[in-house]
């Protein structure tokens, strides 16, 4: 499945995306949560990475299209987000990023960082 990291410097982090991801419908279930839209298109979410995977998304980072400046990361936290679909991605991410008390950002593929409210479908590379 095609994936990239929502990372936050926030303290709590983890628990604010699964209280974000439950309001929205998400089905939680300890460090991770299952989306499935009308159509039937699942997003996955899944925390704990622990050191082997936390530190994954922290190499050769580059700003997006009208990102001034990379945020200062290297603190964040982050989790795994798992989805085939690129719109269902950005307008699911945006709307759970919109839930959260801190700023949130998207790693792609490609070290793309992203504001997670304004992850563009078509440019975001999973």
């Amino acid at each position: 499945m095609k994936s990239a990291f929502l990372v936050s410097a926030a303290e709590s982090f983890e628990d604010d995306v699964w209280r974000a991801a439950r309001s929205l419908g998400g089905d939680v279930s300890e460090a991770s949560t299952r989306v499935q839209d009308e159509q039937g298109r699942v997003l996955l979410i899944t925390g704990g990475l622990g050191l082997d995977g936390a530190g994954a998304w922290q190499d050769d980072l580059v700003s997006s299209p009208g990102l001034d400046a990379l945020p200062d990361l290297s603190t964040a936290a982050a989790v795994l987000v798992e989805c085939r679909w690129e719109d269902l991605f950005a307008s699911w991410i945006a709307r759970l990023a919109a839930l959260l008390p801190g700023a949130a950002w998207v790693v792609d593929d490609d070290g793309v960082v992203w504001p997670a409210t304004r992850v563009d479908p078509e440019g975001v590379r999973l």
